[in-house]
């Protein structure tokens, strides 16, 4: 996931990793007190100190550069060696390093967090490590009134579980061609956009995760399928690929599903995205779940 553009800040004065990192320092070399001085880039400059009170004897001090700060380390009574540089140096930068996720993770939640968008994050094992609060109550939903998604042809399926089952074959490499973006259509009569997408790695990797993006659509009109179908003038097998496509298979499950090879099945869908005027399936599904059913005689005249 690429970085957020953030203006590098000083951590606090009292900021416990690095009073516990001058701690070690005046331990190593023996200093009577320990003081570190950090300027950012845009003139902010922070002082921090050990636990030991600083007097007036001798000192000595040492500057240093670390990721986008300058560092100013004074010890008193000791001199900073080149060993107790490198110290406070990869320390220093992996304090920083942590503030600055930190600082990402905070925006990216609070962002999540006013989004009308039930958002939620799968780890590499598919727990959940992150649900918004619309996400929330989407699962509260599941354990309360039991939703299912429909599926022609097939049994429900508890929401979650459908959800669930799109994570895993994503995290274990058999969905390759994300996002997948799926209708669902729940037992309660309403239906949700849903998209899933790996981010933090490849697949089978320790640090990939999934990310499920859920959003309400209006309910879709029973002969939504029949009129689209009329409208593009597509194909008795095309309108069987858009079924599928529907219902969230890939190319493998749709050639078994129509005994058919994959090659064909990319033949029908290049056919689909030509006619509705798409380029990808996210495309085609994207005009699918926003069509709105226009009057018969009207696509007859087409």
């Amino acid at each position: 996931m690429p970085s957020i553009v953030l203006s590098p800040r000083c951590p606090p004065p009292d900021d416990p990793e690095i009073r516990r990192l001058l701690e070690l320092v005046a331990a190593a070399s023996g200093a009577r007190w320990v003081e570190l001085e950090l300027a950012s880039q845009d003139g902010e400059t922070v002082r921090y100190a050990s636990s030991l009170s600083r007097d007036d004897g001798d000192d000595a001090s040492s500057e240093f550069a670390v990721r986008s700060f300058t560092a100013r380390l004074r010890l008193g009574g000791a001199t900073p060696t080149d060993l107790i540089r490198e110290l406070v140096s990869f320390c220093l930068e992996r304090v920083l390093l942590c503030q600055r996720y930190s600082s990402q993770v905070a925006i990216l939640r609070a962002a999540l967090d006013t989004t009308s968008s039930a958002v939620l994050l799968f780890d590499a094992h598919g727990d959940i490590v992150y649900a918004n609060p619309p996400a929330d109550q989407l699962l509260s939903r599941q354990t309360e009134g039991g939703l299912e998604v429909e599926s022609s042809g097939e049994r429900p399926q508890p929401m979650f579980m459908r959800i669930w089952s799109l994570v895993v074959r994503v995290l274990d490499g058999r969905l390759t061609e994300l996002p997948v973006t799926t209708p669902l259509v729940l037992s309660d009569g309403s239906v949700l956009g849903c998209e899933i997408l790996r981010v933090g790695g490849e697949a089978g990797v320790a640090g990939a995760s999934v990310l499920a993006l859920l959003q309400p659509l209006p309910a879709l009109p029973s002969l939504f399928l029949e009129a689209f179908c009329a409208r593009h003038r597509l194909s008795p097998r095309e309108q069987e690929v858009v079924g599928l496509l529907l219902e969230g298979l890939g190319t493998a499950d749709m050639a078994s599903r129509l005994s058919i090879s994959e090659h064909t099945v990319r033949d029908h869908l290049k056919r689909l995205y030509r006619k509705t005027g798409t380029r990808s399936r996210s495309g085609l599904l994207s005009i699918l779940s926003s069509a709105r059913m226009e009057p018969t005689d009207g696509a007859a005249r087409r």
